[in-house]
């Protein structure tokens, strides 16, 4: 019996050797075709998919975009109007010397109710101690218009705008012209000697014809109109 064993590990050692002959010859041969593999891999030119590119930036035409800014202009936008320009009156299509146009027009000679009615066929409205009639886009005094109402305390014409009477007109007036630190006094609708100064100074400032009066340019670049 120990013969046999013997004989039979005699026999299984050679066939052992021979299997790990082969199976090193096997992994020699598969690594041989993977290093064959990669070889020819690295020779050959990648896939256009696997390729890495640098991407350059698009070039965007400005020319016709509205969000384009000129060089060197900055965008005022955020700045809520400090140091920006005033609007000019020519922008408005205003006549700068309407007022004084207006002025010759004043009839300062009185006359009866049914005078002016006859010549005037349009608006009267009590105003500062006397009647005022709408012409062509100004308040007249309408001297004598009544003999009960006849103390004016301003005969000069007034610009008016939107149907509103010559008090609501110098109420606005008084009003803008305070917010913007040129009128002190009270928004009474009255044009004293307060409101003739603030008028005349910022008249000057915005490089309008200097009238100390309700005018049609001062109203527009008041923002008014």
């Amino acid at each position: 019996m120990k013969q046999l064993i013997l004989l039979t590990l005699a026999l299984s050692l050679p066939l052992a050797q021979m299997v790990s002959a082969d199976n090193d010859k096997e992994r020699k041969k598969q690594k041989r075709q993977v290093d064959e593999q990669r070889s020819e891999q690295g020779a050959r030119p990648r896939p256009q998919s696997a390729r890495r590119t640098t991407r350059q930036p698009a070039q965007r035409d400005m020319r016709n975009d509205p969000r384009a800014v000129a060089p060197g202009v900055r965008n005022e936008a955020g700045l809520e109007g400090r140091n920006r320009p005033r609007p000019q009156v020519s922008n408005h299509n205003v006549d700068r010397n309407s007022f004084n146009v207006a002025r010759t027009r004043v009839i300062r000679v009185p006359h009866d109710r049914n005078w002016w009615r006859r010549h005037f066929n349009t608006t009267f409205v009590l105003f500062g101690g006397g009647y005022y009639y709408w012409w062509d886009g100004y308040w007249y005094p309408a001297y004598g218009y009544s003999p009960y109402y006849n103390n004016y305390l301003y005969g000069e014409p007034i610009y008016g705008y939107n149907n509103l009477d010559p008090g609501q007109v110098i109420e606005n007036v008084q009003l803008a012209l305070r917010d913007q630190g040129y009128y002190p006094g009270a928004i009474d609708g009255v044009v004293g000697t307060q409101t003739r100064a603030a008028l005349a100074a910022f008249q000057r400032n915005n490089g309008l014809i200097v009238t100390a009066a309700v005018d049609q340019p001062t109203l527009v670049t008041l923002g008014l109109t």
